[in-house]
């Protein structure tokens, strides 16, 4: 789980500058790693421990600000160090140096690297281009969150149903299995006088579209199959409370709670189709905000800038072909499972797959929607091989 948006990692003589940083990124909505902010959590903690975790796996970048002192100092160098060795692992950005002094060269910060030279910024210029830089990579910020539900809506066993009131008789016929209640039902949302509604009313019939979707209903289906029509018949507004009770019925229960591995997928793909529209934007930052604690085990989130898993698989070339490590951002995949113990992944276990096959049951097993999975194997070979698992392995709930 990414706790930070961004850490900071500097030298005590660079406090009064990094302040200014921290305090401003903080005003911005950036969820910030700043030692200061952190007095009463890092009170009684392993800080080597603790700073090698925050700096190796919490952030979703480290800016470095690099002097001569930062050179020299026994925890920068642990910071760095840490940091690095994400970076060596991601194979991708994540040290964002900035430097104080250009002459001074730090190990593994390497002179083409893109940095910044804060002679010339001021801290508040400095804290705006990681705020931009932030924005570019498809972070969401908690000031730009703009839609908040009451705890009956998110956990909607709790929601009141009241007599005589039109939602509350809508709620009632979809929440039946009765798919002749349920169709009209669906239909009578559209047509609604939304001037008399509430937020969370609109938050629990997109939940309630969803759930009767994936219990097969036709016209929910229907909803979901040509989503961003059907939404255009709602004002807007009102579309992105529906759109976001459907996002959070994919990955929380009726009583609120994550869902873990066992997501409603049905529809998944349908809805990430929807993260670039523009328009709905609000609705990605909502949803991506309410999923960020999870987002270790998610492997995407809806984002304005789709993300892609990247799966890096190695195959050892025995009679047949076997799959000897299956990595996501550095981290194996496959585990050991002793026999007669619960597998997860007991679906890998009994049978071969192709290339073909393996890319689309992993995307079904980490609920991984339509186009956000990317797999790379070490041997070239035809995408019809077919290949298994190690006996006494198999792949687990995904975990990053």
């Amino acid at each position: 789980m990414k706790k930070y948006h961004v850490a900071l990692s500097f030298a005590g003589e660079d406090r009064d500058y990094v302040d200014k940083v921290a305090t401003r990124l903080q005003e911005e909505g950036v969820k910030v790693f700043y030692d200061k902010f952190e007095e009463t959590k890092l009170w009684g903690k392993d800080l080597y421990t603790h700073f090698s975790d925050v700096y190796q796996n919490q952030a979703f970048f480290t800016v470095m600000f690099i002097s001569e002192a930062y050179k020299v100092k026994l925890w920068t160098n642990h910071e760095r160090k840490s940091a690095q060795a994400r970076a060596f692992s991601e194979n991708k950005e994540y040290i964002l140096p900035a430097f104080f002094d250009t002459t001074v060269e730090v190990p593994g910060v390497l002179k083409t690297t893109g940095s910044v030279d804060l002679s010339n910024l001021t801290p508040i210029e400095f804290a705006d281009k990681i705020v931009d830089k932030l924005r570019d990579s498809g972070v969401m910020l908690l000031t730009e969150i703009h839609f908040s539900y009451s705890d009956a809506a998110r956990a909607d066993v709790d929601f009141p149903i009241k007599h005589g009131d039109e939602v509350s008789e809508i709620v009632t016929r979809l929440r039946t299995s009765n798919w002749y209640k349920q169709s009209p039902a669906v239909e009578e949302i559209f047509r609604l006088d939304w001037s008399k509604r509430t937020p969370d009313e609109a938050f629990v019939l997109g939940r309630n579209i969803y759930q009767c979707a994936v219990g097969g209903e036709n016209r929910a289906v229907a909803v979901m199959k040509d989503l961003r029509r059907e939404l255009a018949r709602l004002p807007a507004e009102w579309a992105e409370h529906v759109l976001n009770g459907m996002f959070y019925e994919v990955y929380f229960d009726h009583e609120g709670r994550f869902r873990g591995a066992k997501l409603k997928n049905k529809f998944l793909s349908e809805l990430f189709a929807i993260e670039t529209v523009a328009k709905y934007c609000g609705s990605i930052v909502y949803v991506q905000h309410v999923l960020d604690p999870y987002r270790g085990t998610l492997g995407v989130l809806p984002n304005k800038t789709p993300e892609i898993l990247k799966v890096n698989i190695k195959i050892a070339l025995k009679d047949p072909p076997v799959l000897s490590s299956v990595k996501c951002q550095g981290k194996e995949q496959l585990i050991i499972v002793e026999e007669d113990a619960e597998d997860p992944g007991w679906r890998f276990s009994f049978r071969g797959f192709t290339f073909d096959q393996f890319a689309e049951l992993l995307a079904e097993f980490w609920n991984i929607p339509e186009g956000h999975l990317e797999v790379k194997y070490d041997k070239d070979l035809p995408s019809t091989t077919r290949v298994h698992l190690e006996k006494g392995k198999s792949l687990g709930t995904l975990k990053i």
